[in-house]
C-alpha cells in the first residue's frame, strides 16, 4: 500500500486548464467542497465571493469536464498501481439524480418518467478485498424525453448503441484498457448488466466477471441456463455476512448457505447482431439460504473464473458481495454530499460538480473500509499532522496531542464519535454517515481556528 492517500483537492490539482488562475481556483473550490461535504456550495466556499468563483470556473470557457474527467482517472491508476494489487474489483452500477426542482435548468433532461434529474453510471476500482481504492470512470444520462413509447418487441429490436444499457459497455471499454500492465480486473455487475452483449465483450477483451443472473437463456442443448442451475446437486455449505439492506431497512447478518454450480454454453439470443459469437460458454454459481428466514437470499452468478474446487466457488461469492460497495459510494453521493441539491443552471455544469463530488464520496467510502481492513496503518495516510492532532485533542480534551501518528482505526474511531457515534460493545462497526459527520465537524473546527487565528 502507498505512504500515503491523497485527498481529492491533492489530486484534482493536478488539472492544467492552461490558466494558472482556474487552476488555482479548482483547488481552492475541491478544498472547501471536501472540508464541507455536507454543504450546499454557496455554504460549503465559506463566502459568497468563494462561491461565485466556482461558479465563475464552471463557466469559464477554458474550464473542461473531460481534463476533470482524465485527471481523476489517472489518480486512481496511481492508486492501483501504488497499491500493489495483483488483482482489482472493478464495480459497475447506475444511481439516479433527483433533480425534480430544476425546471429551468438547459438540457436537463429526465432521469425516469416523471422525474427530471441524471442517471450517473460510475465504475469503482476495489482491492479484491473490497478496500476501495478510486473513481475508474463516470458516465451521465439525462433522456430528452421521459419515455420512448415503444412496446416490448419494439424494445428489443432496438440496437444496442440505442439503449440505455450500452453505458455497461462504454465503462467497460474504458476501464479495462487503463488497468495497469500485470493487474486483473474482475468486473462486478448486478442484474442490470446481465445482456448477451456484455458478455461478449468481456470475454473478447479476456476480463473476469462476476455477473448477477436475472435471464433464463437457452443454451445450445436445449435447456434454459437458470433451470439447469436450480437442477443441479449442492456441492456444500458456508456461511456468509450479508450487507444491511438500506433499501429493505433490514440489519446486516450472517447466512448459513447452499452452494451450487456447472457449466454452460448459451445460445445468441435472436435480437441480438449476427456478428456476435453464435454462444458463449461460462460458468454459474447459486447460493441459496438455508434454515428458516422470511426472505431467503438467493443469488444466481455467471462468471468465468473457475469453480474447481470450493475456495474457488467461494471466492466467486466473496468478490460479489463486494459489489456493496457501490450501493455505499451512491448513499454517500446522496445523503451525503446531497449531490440532489445541486444548485447549477446547466446540465454540463451539474456533471462537472457531480464528478468533483464523487471523488470526494469515495475518499470518504475508503477512509472508512481501509480503517477496518488495515487497522494498524497510521492515520497519516489520510490525515495531515495539523488534522489528526486537532482531532486527537478534540476526543480527548487534551490541549498536547502525541507526537507520532496514531493508528487509522483510532482516527476514524475519533471521527465516528465525534459524528455521534456512540461506540459500546452492542454496536457494530461505524457506519460511513458518522464518517462524514465527524470529517465535516473537523474541518469545520480547523477552519474556525484558523480565522481566529487570523491565518484566513
Amino acid at each position: 500500500m502507498k505512504n500515503k492517500y491523497n485527498k481529492p483537492s491533492e489530486d484534482l490539482s493536478r488539472v492544467r486548464f492552461g490558466d494558472k488562475r482556474l487552476d488555482k481556483r479548482l483547488k481552492s473550490a475541491v478544498e472547501k467542497m471536501e472540508n464541507q461535504s455536507k454543504s450546499s456550495i454557496l455554504s460549503g466556499c465559506g463566502s459568497k465571493h468563494e462561491a461565485k468563483a466556482f461558479y465563475a470556473l464552471l463557466s469559464n470557457e477554458k474550464f473542461s469536464k473531460e481534463e476533470l474527467r482524465n485527471q481523476a482517472v489517472k489518480s486512481t491508476v496511481e492508486h492501483i498501481t501504488n497499491s500493489e494489487a495483483t488483482r482489482i474489483l472493478l464495480v459497475q452500477d447506475t444511481c439516479d439524480i433527483n433533480l425534480n426542482g430544476h425546471k429551468k435548468t438547459e438540457e436537463l433532461g429526465y432521469c425516469s418518467e416523471h422525474i427530471r434529474g441524471v442517471k450517473a453510471h460510475s465504475c469503482l476500482a476495489l482491492m479484491s478485498d473490497g478496500t476501495p481504492l478510486d473513481l475508474m470512470d463516470q458516465q451521465y444520462e439525462s433522456r430528452t424525453v421521459r419515455k420512448l413509447m415503444l412496446n416490448k418487441e419494439e424494445k428489443q429490436k432496438r440496437p444496442i448503441e440505442e439503449k440505455e444499457s450500452n453505458r455497461w459497455l462504454k465503462t467497460l471499454r474504458n476501464t479495462v484498457k487503463m488497468v495497469p500492465e500485470g493487474v486483473e480486473a474482475v468486473i462486478l455487475c448486478d442484474r442490470e448488466g446481465d445482456f448477451y452483449e456484455l458478455y461478449a465483450e468481456m470475454l473478447s477483451l479476456g476480463a473476469l466477471f462476476v455477473v448477477r443472473l436475472v435471464q433464463d437463456r437457452a443454451t445450445i442443448d436445449g435447456d434454459r441456463s437458470i433451470q439447469q442451475l436450480r437442477q443441479t446437486k449442492a456441492c456444500g455449505n458456508t456461511e456468509i455476512s450479508i450487507p444491511r439492506d438500506t433499501r429493505k431497512n433490514t440489519p446486516a447478518r450472517t447466512a448459513k448457505m447452499e452452494v451450487a454450480c456447472c457449466c454452460v454454453s448459451v445460445a445468441r439470443p435472436k435480437r441480438v447482431k449476427p456478428d456476435l459469437p453464435a454462444s458463449l460458454t461460462f460458468n454459474l454459481v447459486r447460493i441459496t439460504e438455508i434454515g428458516e428466514t422470511d426472505e431467503p437470499v438467493e443469488w444466481l452468478l455467471a462468471t468465468n473464473l473457475p469453480i474447481s474446487t470450493d475456495k474457488d466457488i467461494m471466492e466467486v461469492v466473496r468478490y460479489y458481495v463486494q459489489r456493496w460497495k457501490i450501493e455505499q459510494f451512491h448513499y454517500i453521493l446522496k445523503s451525503g454530499c446531497q449531490v440532489e441539491k445541486i444548485q447549477q443552471r446547466t446540465y454540463e455544469r451539474i456533471q462537472a460538480v457531480l464528478l468533483i463530488y464523487s471523488v470526494i464520496a469515495v475518499f470518504i467510502l475508503a477512509l472508512t473500509y481501509m480503517a477496518r481492513s488495515s487497522p494498524e496503518l497510521p492515520c497519516d495516510v489520510f490525515f495531515e499532522e495539523d488534522e489528526w492532532k486537532v482531532l486527537y485533542s478534540l476526543i480527548n480534551k487534551k490541549k498536547i496531542a502525541p507526537d507520532e501518528p496514531y493508528s487509522l482505526k483510532s482516527a476514524v474511531d475519533y471521527l465516528g464519535e465525534f459524528g455521534s457515534y456512540r461506540h459500546s460493545p452492542s454496536d457494530g462497526h461505524y457506519g460511513v454517515a458518522s464518517v462524514w459527520t465527524g470529517l465535516a465537524k473537523l474541518f469545520l473546527a480547523l477552519d474556525v481556528r484558523d480565522r481566529l487565528m487570523g491565518q484566513v
